[in-house]
């Protein structure tokens, strides 16, 4: 969605069935670089180079794919706080690869005075459509003003 097209962050405007993406994107070896470095994942498994162009990327880097999508579709807001989030590893993500992503929202409720919403989302080699991460986060979403809702 462009940025005039995009829907304001709210609970009006999150609804059950609501579609998100997809979105592309390339696994940059500087983007491997930054997390491993961030997270201290030092294996030698993680290190894209001359040697190795297609190494694998920590499993857990792609697990915020989740902000991508909702970013693609809504503005404002000043986002949300983790309830749950859940996720199922199928292949690795390498260094250069196209990434796929794309969710649903599968529920939208209030629930002791605040607003939840859960995104289930996946994340597939753009090239095969391999399935690479089946994931869902639960946000409760916060106002303006960084409260919960």
């Amino acid at each position: 969605m462009s940025e005039n097209t995009r829907l304001p962050m709210c609970p009006e405007n999150l609804h059950e069935g609501m579609r998100l993406g997809p979105i592309h994107y390339v696994v940059t070896p500087e983007q491997a670089h930054a997390f491993s470095q961030a997270v201290g994942a030092v294996s030698a498994e993680f290190g894209a180079d001359a040697r190795n162009p297609a190494a694998i990327v920590p499993p857990t880097m792609r697990l915020q794919d989740y902000a991508l999508l909702i970013a693609a579709h809504f503005k404002g807001g000043t986002g949300g706080v983790h309830a749950k989030h859940w996720c199922e590893f199928h292949e690795p993500m390498r260094v250069g690869q196209a990434v796929k992503s794309e969710g649903k929202i599968t529920a939208a409720y209030r629930k002791r005075g605040k607003f939840y919403f859960t995104l289930e989302y996946e994340s597939r080699d753009a090239a095969t459509d391999e399935l690479l991460v089946r994931q869902a986060i639960t946000s409760v979403l916060l106002n303006d003003k960084g409260e919960m809702r």
